[in-house]
């Protein structure tokens, strides 16, 4: 069955919807782990101070020196345990993040399938009752078996060594509160970088898990096929799989910043009984709509040193998607180096 207008509507505007769930599970971390960073400003500060008249009265600030200090050991005491409670916060908000893509996906899959059909084919879709137990595993788990929470512990758990080593070498270099100001937040900011990663990816892993459990659900859906969000921000692998048909079975493989969706592949009218032509309708794909933009949206898109080949006629759009294996986050694809495309080039994009 042809995939429908309205299937690409509806796709489109649940894939905004999953975004937006997203964005308000990050809003809330970076709330709290704000809150932290406030939090040790005021001690920060502080320290600085008595660094300054301690350096005032001719005394040598080594990095021995500032370990020792008893007010430094204090905010390394804070952090840590802030950032152990950031862990609890991060692990629940997370969880509750999947179950409600969870239960979207469920609701929203149908509606998808559902779309593949015109409604004066008089066709409803019958969906099977889904073992929701293997998508619930997915809440709070990954798929190597580790628990949530003991992975965003080890990311985040990082930054306060980061933060430590960070605040140690700027105060014993003597650098000015704003340089040292900004050093911190380089650093600490890794543990908050590494859980908005893992919130977004956890989301959409059970997002996907569930659509692709209602499809499995019917036997009115044969397949899935990619539908990539089509803008100047895509990267060039999710342009060139725009359209790309996924058996059944065959799950999702997107980076954790991806932003594709699943629309369901159904069986024709006349394989389902049905005396109705099939609707005509081909939407443009990714290539196709890469290949119309303006040779600066082009460039941009794939950076300067990849156009310029491409023009020149030594490589292939359909090279530019590469399978990288991860043994956390699981297959993603992503754009081929230049180097790789054209062997042994220098890369400039």
């Amino acid at each position: 069955m042809p995939i429908t207008p309205q299937m690409v509507e509806l796709a489109a505007e649940f894939r905004r919807r999953l975004l937006l769930r997203e964005r308000q599970a990050a809003s809330a971390l970076v709330r709290y782990y704000g809150t932290i960073w406030g939090q040790a400003q005021t001690e920060i500060l502080a320290l600085e101070a008595e660094i300054q008249q301690m350096r005032d009265a001719g005394e040598d600030i080594s990095q021995a020196k500032v370990w020792q200090l008893e007010r430094f050991q204090r905010i390394q005491r804070q952090i840590e345990g802030e950032l152990d409670r950031f862990v609890g916060v991060a692990d629940t908000t997370i969880q509750g993040g999947q179950r409600e893509a969870i239960a979207a996906a469920n609701r929203e899959a149908q509606q998808l399938v559902q779309s593949s059909f015109l409604p004066r084919a008089g066709f409803t879709v019958e969906f099977g009752r889904m073992y929701t137990g293997a998508v619930e595993a997915l809440v709070g788990v990954l798929e190597d078996g580790s628990p949530l929470a003991e992975l965003i512990r080890q990311r985040v758990g990082d930054a306060a060594d980061d933060f430590a080593a960070t605040l140690v070498q700027s105060l014993a270099l003597g650098l000015n509160p704003r340089e040292t100001a900004k050093a911190l937040r380089q650093s600490f900011g890794m543990g908050l970088t590494d859980a908005l990663r893992i919130s977004r990816t956890e989301q959409l892993r059970a997002y996907w898990t569930a659509t692709l459990g209602q499809f499995q659900s019917t036997d009115v859906v044969t397949g899935w096929e990619r539908m990539a969000s089509l803008d100047d921000r895509t990267c060039m692998a999710r342009v060139m799989l725009d359209g790309k048909i996924y058996a059944k079975d065959e799950p999702m493989d997107d980076h954790p910043q991806g932003r594709c969706q699943m629309l369901p592949i159904t069986k024709t009218y006349r394989e389902l009984g049905i005396d109705v032509d099939e609707p005509d309708f081909s939407r443009e794909l990714g290539p196709e709509w890469f290949e119309r933009q303006d040779a600066a949206t082009q460039a941009a898109m794939m950076g300067r040193g990849k156009f310029d080949a491409w023009q020149g006629g030594l490589f292939t759009l359909d090279q530019l998607p590469t399978l990288r294996i991860d043994p956390i986050w699981g297959n993603s694809w992503t754009p081929a180096a230049l180097r790789d495309l054209i062997g042994g080039a220098s890369e400039s994009d």
